[in-house]
């Protein structure tokens, strides 16, 4: 595989994590309004967490998978 395409494909990669991490952020941001607005309930502060955990997860995997993860 020549440079190029190995560039492209590391950078499509890292696009993909940053995808996820800025997920991660929205949803963080969110939470924390609603939280201060008391307008939530304790599952569905877990079910936002659980669904943040999960971008976590894969953000993971796919840095182990890059070898960044070492």
């Amino acid at each position: 595989m020549n440079t190029d395409k190995v560039l492209k494909v590391w950078n499509l990669d890292l696009q993909i994590l940053s995808g996820k991490a800025q997920k991660i952020q929205a949803l963080a941001h969110t939470l924390n309004k609603a939280i201060q607005g008391g307008e939530l309930d304790t599952e569905y502060i877990t079910d936002v967490v659980d669904i943040m955990s999960g971008f976590a997860i894969d953000i993971e995997n796919k840095a182990y998978e890059l070898g960044l993860g070492q």
